[in-house]
């Protein structure tokens, strides 16, 4: 996955090998789509503990999550504080 800025503190995310944008619906609801559109939008906040939270700018209060399982969790169901929601920032790759 691959993110990048859009303007100050929002970003978008793409996959590298797939080449779909993460975006996330009016359910909370994760997916990919060829095409970028509002719903691919994501507020990028650095937490407390350096960890980055990424909510979505179209659904307020809807966050990206992952399960332990690594599956997506429904971002309607978490919140900001909560471990699944939190990742950790790496520096990009000089290629």
């Amino acid at each position: 996955m691959r993110v990048f800025a859009m303007r100050p503190g929002i970003v978008g995310i793409r996959g590298v090998m797939s080449e779909l944008y993460l975006c996330m619906n009016q359910e909370g609801i994760a997916h990919g789509t060829k095409k970028f559109s509002n719903e691919c939008l994501f507020k990028e906040r650095m937490e407390e503990n350096h960890y980055n939270t990424y909510s979505s700018l179209t659904h307020t209060g809807f966050f990206l999550a992952l399960s332990q399982q690594g599956k997506l969790r429904q971002g309607n169901r978490v919140g900001r504080h909560q471990a699944c929601t939190h990742f950790l920032p790496r520096k990009p790759s000089s290629r």
